[in-house]
């Protein structure tokens, strides 16, 4: 066989071998990054008042899990957390101050204060807790894998 022909077969060969998907990993635009990893957590929250887990799920991954109120909640179970604790008459109020986030292509982590209240009325009393998510792009948007929030010490 000549050379020019087994070059062609070993080629022809190898891309037999290599998935049809593979491809390198595309990077979100850094630049817009931060203000959708932004909108993003925001979205997140509010996603958490609501008993419809659809948008809840649309903004984690499938892996998503937090640790807040010193437990482990994976998946939507912290959507049902805070809707049972809202239908029982607790108020919980958040404001989410800025967030210090990080990007490396397509992980991003931030951190950020959150200041608000909660509690039953009468006795809601301000809040401070100590938030950080870790999270991917999928290809189309960011989705949070990974929330952890505790009251701030003193708090």
């Amino acid at each position: 066989m000549k050379p020019a022909a087994l070059f062609a077969a070993f080629a022809a060969a190898l891309s037999f071998g290599v998935p049809a998907h593979a491809s390198t990993a595309q990077c979100p635009d850094p630049a817009t990054a931060p203000a959708e990893i932004e909108q993003t957590i925001h979205d997140f929250f509010a996603a958490l008042r609501t008993e419809d887990k659809a948008p809840f799920e649309q903004l984690t991954t499938s892996s998503f899990y937090a640790f807040d109120v010193g437990q482990r909640f994976p998946g939507a179970a912290l959507v049902d957390a805070v809707v049972g604790a809202l239908g029982k008459g607790v108020e919980i109020n958040w404001n989410l101050g800025p967030m210090d986030t990080t990007v490396r292509c397509d992980v991003a982590w931030s951190q950020w204060e959150n200041t608000g209240s909660a509690g039953t009325s009468p006795d809601v009393r301000p809040v401070r807790w100590l938030e950080s998510a870790v999270l991917l792009h999928d290809g189309t948007r960011w989705k949070l894998d990974f929330f952890h929030s505790q009251r701030a010490v003193g708090e």
